[in-house]
């Protein structure tokens, strides 16, 4: 499916004269796992460069994301999910802070190329280094740590 996207004339001149590192390219009228398709392909012809997706919103964005998976395997891509705010104030999910995470850790190592988010995604700061090291459970061969422990920092992590 991605090789005869490929063919396509449009993708090819897009690959051809890829967009400068920043700008924007917008792709309207296609549906269904089209949008998707194209940017496993330009995943595949542009190597080295970043692609960050931007969906409508949080539902669009996880299809985005399970088409890409899909598509390229779930290595080559990670969801940045936009923050949900939870009621009387309280900290935000472990879930969505643990993927956030996961995101720009991929991102930082490079592990990833493709980026699912949405606007208010974009838009959203957050406290890395901080978050990181919160967000974070390092084990070591050998180290011992308690089921009980174990299992309660994992759930504070959002498994």
């Amino acid at each position: 499916m991605v090789e005869a996207t490929m063919g396509a004339p449009a993708l090819r001149a897009l690959l051809d004269a890829p967009p400068e590192p920043g700008s924007l390219v917008r792709m309207e009228g296609a549906t269904g796992s089209l949008p998707s398709t194209v940017v496993a392909a330009l995943h595949q012809g542009l190597p080295g460069r970043i692609l960050v997706v931007v969906a409508e919103g949080p539902d669009p964005a996880r299809r985005v994301e399970a088409d890409l998976c899909s598509l390229l395997g779930e290595d080559a891509v990670r969801l940045f999910p936009q923050g949900e705010s939870l009621p009387y104030g309280e900290d935000e999910d472990p879930r969505i802070s643990g993927l956030r995470v996961e995101a720009i850790e991929a991102l930082l190592s490079g592990s990833a190329r493709v980026f699912v988010t949405t606007p208010r995604g974009l838009q959203e700061r957050i406290e890395l280094p901080d978050r990181l090291g919160r967000l974070r459970l390092d084990l070591a061969a050998g180290e011992e740590i308690g089921f009980g422990l174990l299992v309660e920092e994992l759930e504070t992590l959002g498994y």
